[in-house]
């Protein structure tokens, strides 16, 4: 009986968790689109000088497309899921320009022994056309719309054949964002809010019907990581 209790409350706990970071994540997505673009910037350079990512600049350049979310939380206690928002820039077949930012959100509950609060800047390194083609597309489940694996990170580690690697900064209690079964959706109130017309994210990274001025910055961050600058 006691044992059950204490299941119960451990659930209810990592519930309401889970609640107050879903409640955190929407309050943060309502604010200025720009300055999500401007953090995910930031983060990129982070990753740009950050002696421990060496194998991630070596890879930029070989990526079809990069996504920049630089606040993604996961809670755990019995319950996990992570949240937050992010851009997907990509790169055009034959030009092989940078396209975008298009905006997306993070959220999902996955089952777990979790425990902790983790907060984390998080990169997607976009290997193939075919995970390019599953992140168009309005809801991916990672891991199974498109295959996701851990990046390597040390001199000489393997590279996974994966469609979409992972790289992860993190700030909270526990190490290792574990991504599988997250859902990414195109976020087209970030997205009408940056470019002031509703749009997916077909229009802006295919179609390439709408460009901003201040998107250049993080658009020449990527070119100059993807030229291994």
């Amino acid at each position: 009986m006691v044992g059950k209790m204490i299941r119960l409350v451990r659930g209810t706990f990592g519930y309401l968790l889970l609640l107050s970071l879903t409640v955190a994540v929407s309050a943060n997505e309502e604010t200025n689109s720009n300055s999500i673009v401007r953090s995910a910037e930031i983060t990129l350079k982070h990753f740009m000088n950050d002696p421990e990512m060496a194998r991630f600049r070596e890879l930029v350049p070989h990526a079809k497309g990069v996504f920049v979310a630089p606040d993604i939380w996961q809670a755990g206690a019995g319950i996990g899921g992570a949240g937050g928002s992010g851009v997907l820039l990509t790169r055009d077949k034959s030009s092989g320009l940078w396209r975008g930012p298009a905006f997306y959100s993070m959220g999902a509950g996955s089952l777990g022994l979790q425990l902790g609060v983790q907060k984390s800047e998080l990169v997607l390194l976009v290997m193939s056309r075919d995970g390019v083609n599953a992140m168009l597309s309005s809801g991916l489940k990672l891991g199974v719309g498109a295959s996701v694996a851990a990046g390597p990170v040390g001199k000489g580690a393997s590279i996974s054949t994966a469609d979409i690697l992972s790289y992860s900064r993190s700030k909270g209690l526990y190490g290792g964002l574990s991504l599988t079964g997250e859902v990414l959706s195109v976020n087209r109130e970030l997205n009408k809010e940056y470019y002031g017309r509703s749009l997916d994210s077909v229009d802006i990274l295919v179609r390439n019907i709408v460009s901003v001025e201040h998107s250049l910055g993080i658009i020449d961050l990527v070119n100059r990581l993807s030229s291994g600058l």
